[in-house]
């Protein structure tokens, strides 16, 4: 019987390691979420907003938005006052609205790069301008790569952006 209660007390032993009594005074936090240095940046105000903000952000990585708050903290840099523009973009009232703006941006891109692969010409800013404004530009870019461009003056590019400029008129 000793035997027996050897061996249990053993398996016990080893089992303690793992119960919930020694880990509950743990202190150390491996779940904790380091801001990126892009988004570092960003955070400005008194220590209440830098506070409020920064906690804001690490919802949003836990969420799984980081790749997002990359792309946004990006795009800030870009505008006249960045952490202003990426705490509005952020903010709980704004975030759905930018998810959309998100995914809109990225199917404009994919749109865009697949025109100008059909136009055999880098992705430009008349390409992205015509695919915001709403025209149907995929449409004109198949009809534009069909046509023959021979004649000296003629070329896909041209003919793409006459089609996008008179889409109302045709």
């Amino acid at each position: 019987m000793s035997a027996r209660y050897a061996s249990f007390q053993q398996k016990k032993q080893c089992n303690d390691d793992a119960s919930i009594e020694n880990t509950v005074g743990n202190t150390t936090n491996k779940t904790s979420i380091e801001l990126p240095q892009e988004i570092k940046e960003l955070i400005t105000g008194n220590d209440f907003w830098v506070n409020a903000k920064t906690h804001r952000y690490q919802k949003l990585i836990r969420e799984g938005h980081l790749d997002k708050l990359l792309r946004l903290a990006k795009m800030a840099y870009g505008k006249e006052k960045p952490a202003n523009w990426f705490a509005t973009a952020c903010s709980v009232k704004a975030w759905e609205r930018t998810l959309a703006y998100l995914a809109k941006l990225k199917e404009v891109a994919r749109k865009a790069e697949h025109v100008a692969r059909r136009l055999c010409v880098k992705v430009n800013k008349f390409i992205y301008k015509q695919i915001w404004n709403g025209v149907n530009v995929e449409r004109w870019a198949v009809a534009a790569e069909e046509i023959r461009h021979d004649k000296p003056g003629q070329s896909r590019e041209r003919h793409f952006a006459w089609l996008c400029a008179n889409e109302q008129r045709l």
